[in-house]
């Protein structure tokens, strides 16, 4: 294994966020198995890296978990290229090829357990594009791939500097933004969300900042009937994100 990485490459480990990274366009350096590591996925590793000229070498487990830390690697890792972000000058022709745009923006979360989570909704949930600020987001690393299960290989995602200016940028071109907010929303089935959207998902701790309350068409806030009235910001994205797919579906009958 490298004794160092560069600054444009990424290592990351588990058996699904390997096998995605080479199923996408991502490109993918050289992968490591442990000995005596096997098993249905492992082969499906295999198969693909052979297919795509990638080189697999077989190491000791314990030199993966010295390059992985504390984790549950599943002998396998992986040296790729970096995440890339689509460019935000190319977002007007982004737009202009999608009949119903469906788009997240995700407004600073920090923990990167839940970012992968919600990376993962995202996917399953067919979002178009995935928008993050250039601050105060976790970065996406090898414990956000493992979480998305792979789901960020698959992914559109564009960074922001001005939340705020994109946000108007969206009104102007008639997206409905939903911000979802815990008190004072409208009850998110009641919001049709089957045109084009934009859904604002806030940190863990502040939620959506209010300084882009005014750029939301709609505030969104979940039904709950328990008594601890609080969600944790990927199990919220998820609740939100399969209330589209659900309106979507039943608009259109499949």
């Amino acid at each position: 294994m490298p004794e160092k990485l560069t600054a444009s490459e990424l290592f990351i480990y588990g058996r699904q966020p390997v096998l995605e990274a080479l199923r996408s366009a991502h490109p993918v350096y050289e992968i490591w198995l442990g000995k005596g590591v096997t098993g249905t996925v492992i082969k499906k590793i295999e198969n693909a890296a052979h297919s795509s000229q990638i080189e697999v070498k077989r190491v000791d487990k314990n030199e993966i978990q010295r390059w992985t830390g504390p984790v549950v690697h599943q002998g396998v890792a992986a040296r790729i290229g970096p995440v890339l972000f689509i460019v935000e000058s190319s977002l007007d022709s982004f737009l202009e090829n999608k009949t119903t745009s469906f788009i997240l923006i995700l407004d600073q979360i920090q923990d990167p357990h839940n970012l992968g989570a919600i990376l993962r909704s995202a996917e399953s949930c067919g979002v178009d594009l995935i928008v993050l600020p250039e601050k105060g987001s976790a970065p996406l690393n090898a414990t956000v791939a493992k979480t998305s299960a792979g789901a960020l290989f698959h992914l559109k995602l564009m960074q922001c500097n001005d939340l705020a200016l994109l946000l108007e940028t969206f009104n102007d071109k008639g997206l409905s933004v939903i911000a979802a907010l815990p008190e004072n929303g409208q009850l998110l089935p009641e919001i049709d969300l089957t045109g084009s959207i934009a859904v604002v998902i806030g940190s863990e701790g502040k939620g959506v900042r209010k300084n882009l309350w005014d750029y939301c068409t709609h505030r969104a806030a979940i039904p709950q009937k328990g008594r601890v009235n609080s969600l944790n910001a990927s199990v919220a994205a998820g609740i939100v994100l399969y209330e589209v797919v659900r309106q979507r579906l039943a608009m259109t009958g499949k």
